[in-house]
């Protein structure tokens, strides 16, 4: 029976160790509370067991890849990994001893706790980082990350345990030579595993780091994002299915999250955060975005002219979108005085001319004959989207940040710290319409991920927007988001996201994003090759079918140009 895996062993000797207490047990090993003579103190013992099917010539195979790889383990000194106090082989039976720590595993705390909070999964995320980052600094893949391999301590502190099938990174690894050692040494758990340990491919610090990202998404969700009925249909789903949204599944997720632990998810080892401390420092940076933004949606107010919202800072790709409840801005103060002068010669040349048609009636009321005047019937022509609204200048914001080139091309310069710019174009609404736009950038300073696009559908008091939007530089990303402030709360929704190679990344090349919206249907395409979700459907049938339409950049120190702007509407 699986429940008896072990139980046999109770009261064995193993080097100075007396089993006394099975604590847990998996498909090749058995962790027991012991008794250490000498020294005199509890301690973990972990056994590894044959596994079923295995002959005496694999299981000798096995052991002996075991003990040199447990040797070269023994040796990691760090306060976030489980030391080894000794290992060794006794009746066939290999075997390691470590420091017993009573706070038991991570996956037993969730169990009575439920889903981790954003800060205990930042807490723990941070320490387990930097144990695999120094791990795999001297040449020790775990192989197996997972929350029954996370330990606590009294103080809530976490330390990586089970580094028995861990895999010690040779010389050939490093020159992409071939690995021949047999796949099995280096399996892991198949909830947990990457994708080239599925496919038995040799494999480095990303591996982990992939494990690491299965085990943040366990963690906030407390389910996991790959779900089968057998280890193989389990291990293609690894390898081929892209991972749901975490912001579906958890309110409390911001698109930004959700994009973080996508890309620790991502299939090639070369698009995942490059180490652990990576995917650590852009989790951090994206919950500190997150609260900024709270900061600032509840200490601002609503302007007129331009919008300001906090971008994600800190993390590489693919980063989600987050964003907030956008803020209109006031124009610059030049333009409010140009407008305040204007309006009192408007105001003066009203009371003039009025003062005078009195007078003028005044004097030939007695002549004139009766006036009959009839009210018109005619309905007025609502006013249309133009063809191109870059004809219309004055429609746009104008001043140091938004400006019209000599070539008629509108730049916007973002200069805001921490804090993404739009500028809407004012008075005119759309429905149903095809949208098409060319984007350069043409400057950026900090030489970071450059998101810019075209928000549209945008209520006049910011309540609802749609943003579609590019990063060229940031491995050619595209998104696809919905903001609506209906509940009186910020609340985003990532409609689409994924990458097009359809994106010109080089330096000076510039791209053209086509947007057509039809009622609740929209198609993308990016210098004229359609998106490969080309239509997506938004099922929210309370979602506004009209709006004014704006250019949107978010990173500060981007300057990005705007040219070839033209909307066609539909009947």
């Amino acid at each position: 029976m699986a429940s008896n895996r072990g139980q046999h062993l109770i009261g064995k000797v193993l080097g100075s160790c007396v089993l006394e207490k099975l604590l847990g047990y998996g498909g090749s090993s058995a962790v027991f509370l012991a008794q250490q003579q000498d020294p005199a103190r509890k301690v973990a013992v972990k056994v590894f067991l044959p596994r079923s099917g295995m002959d005496m010539r694999m299981q000798r195979d096995f052991y002996l890849r075991f003990l040199h790889e447990a040797e070269a383990v023994s040796k990691l000194e760090h306060a976030n990994i489980l030391p080894v106090y000794s290992y060794g082989e006794q009746d066939g039976l290999p075997y390691i001893v470590m420091p017993y720590m009573p706070g038991g595993t991570l996956s037993e705390y969730m169990a009575k706790r439920g889903p981790l909070s954003l800060k205990e999964a930042r807490w723990y995320l941070e320490q387990l980082a930097a144990a695999l980052d120094y791990a795999h600094a001297h040449g020790c893949v775990h192989c197996d990350v997972k929350p029954a391999n996370i330990l606590l301590n009294s103080e809530g502190h976490v330390v990586l345990s089970d580094f028995g099938i861990a895999r010690v990174l040779q010389p050939e690894l490093a020159t992409g030579q071939k690995d021949s050692r047999p796949s099995e040494a280096v399996m892991g758990t198949p909830d947990y595993i990457s994708p080239e340990q599925a496919l038995g491919r040799p494999v480095d610090g990303r591996s982990d780091v992939y494990s690491l990202g299965i085990t943040l998404f366990f963690v906030l969700a407390k389910r996991l994002p790959f779900r089968a009925d057998s280890t193989i249909a389990l291990a293609l789903l690894h390898v081929h299915e892209p991972p749901p949204s975490l912001a579906l599944i958890r309110a409390d997720i911001s698109p930004l999250l959700d994009r973080v632990v996508r890309k620790a998810l991502a299939k090639e080892p070369g698009e995942r955060f490059q180490s652990a401390g990576e995917l650590s420092r852009a989790f951090t940076a994206a919950i500190n975005a997150g609260e900024k933004r709270s900061q600032l949606a509840q200490s601002s107010s609503f302007e007129e002219e331009q919008n300001f919202i906090s971008p994600p800072s800190g993390v590489a790709a693919p980063r989600p979108v987050v964003r907030v409840k956008p803020l209109w801005t006031s124009p610059v103060k030049s333009s409010r005085f140009k407008r305040l002068v204007f309006t009192l010669v408007v105001l003066l040349m009203i009371v003039l001319t009025t003062g005078f048609t009195l007078t003028f009636m005044n004097n030939n009321q007695r002549h004139a004959p009766p006036v009959v005047r009839v009210q018109p019937t005619a309905t007025p022509t609502p006013i249309q989207m133009p063809t191109n609204p870059f004809q219309l200048i004055t429609k746009w914001p104008q001043s140091s940040n938004f400006f019209f080139d000599s070539n008629h091309r509108y730049h916007i310069k973002n200069t805001q710290q921490k804090s993404a710019m739009f500028a809407r174009f004012r008075d005119y609404q759309v429905q149903d319409f095809k949208l098409t736009v060319t984007m350069l950038e043409v400057n950026n300073k900090q030489d970071d991920r450059d998101f810019h696009g075209v928000i549209f559908r945008t209520a006049a008091d910011q309540s609802f927007f749609y943003l579609f939007e590019i990063s060229p530089y940031d491995h050619q990303q595209y998104a696809f988001l919905r903001f609506s402030d209906s509940d009186k709360q910020q609340q985003w929704k990532t409609l689409e996201t994924g990458r097009s190679s359809a994106i010109m990344a080089d330096t000076g090349k510039s791209n053209t994003i086509t947007i057509e919206s039809r009622g609740n249907v929209f198609s993308f395409a990016i210098n004229g090759i359609p998106l490969i979700a080309n239509e997506k459907v938004d099922a929210n049938a309370s979602t506004p079918r009209s709006g004014l339409i704006g250019l949107y950049v978010e990173n500060q120190g981007v300057e990005v140009m705007f040219s070839n702007l033209s909307v066609a509407t539909f009947k």
